[in-house]
């Protein structure tokens, strides 16, 4: 029998996640403050959001994969695609593309990113997110599908090998000691129902927290945190 690729397995992990959750709202992300300038419906692409979008979903492209995910952002008035590679997309066809933990995910990440900069215009914006410090792994990390935490020295270099400049950071909060990550990581895995009532009791207040932009390229504070929020931009 062969190996499951990542998309095979993240499809198996979220498919059923997604079924446990409701469509959270987008301003009800802090993020959406940072993000809300470069909004433009029909030029705005998110890519992974499950039921989690940090965008206005009418008129929105969302790729996913996990069929749970797109048919509740459909019913909303979301433009969805299943996610492929490459990208279902012409050269150039958004202002502005979103993708919250995501990268983390993928086994070609550099050759996803250079996807993302292909579908951006050029002076294109990009906002991303992912967990960093491989110090800080856990059973967790397993569980939910990543493929590694990264370096910022790791990140630095793939998002300029596609193009794309980065602009600001934001160092945010993501590390577990091992034993809670163990136990969390149980709980996603085998206590899903019960699981997900805390995340969903315990998500607004995590999502209202402040974000605090630096700019430059700087991972130090986040690699000590261990997450960062990225803003980019494609040359023009």
């Amino acid at each position: 029998m062969s190996t499951p690729t990542a998309a095979q397995r993240n499809h198996a992990i979220y498919e059923d996640m997604w079924s446990r959750y409701d469509l959270f709202p987008h301003d009800g992300w802090s993020s959406w403050s940072a993000i809300a300038p470069f909004y433009k419906p029909g030029r705005t692409l998110e890519i992974g959001p499950g039921k989690f979008p940090h965008v206005p979903i009418p008129g929105t492209h969302f790729v996913d994969l996990s069929r749970v995910a797109l048919g509740a952002l459909h019913e909303h008035g979301g433009l969805c695609a299943r996610a492929t590679t490459p990208l279902p997309f012409p050269d150039a066809s958004f202002d502005l593309v979103c993708l919250f933990e995501v990268l983390e995910h993928l086994e070609d990440d550099a050759g996803f990113l250079r996807e993302v900069a292909r579908v951006l215009s050029p002076g294109g914006k990009l906002f991303f997110s992912c967990p960093v410090n491989p110090q800080y792994w856990t059973y967790y990390d397993k569980v939910v599908g990543h493929e590694r935490r990264y370096r910022g020295s790791e990140l630095r270099e793939r998002v300029t090998a596609a193009g794309l400049h980065i602009e600001k950071v934001c160092a945010r909060h993501d590390r577990m000691d091992g034993w809670f990550g163990a136990v969390f990581g149980f709980g996603t895995k085998y206590l899903g129902n019960f699981t997900a009532r805390i995340v969903r009791h315990y998500l607004p207040r995590v999502a209202a927290l402040p974000w605090e932009w630096k700019d430059g390229d700087d991972f130090t504070e986040a690699e000590q945190r261990g997450g960062v929020t990225v803003q980019a931009q494609k040359a023009a």
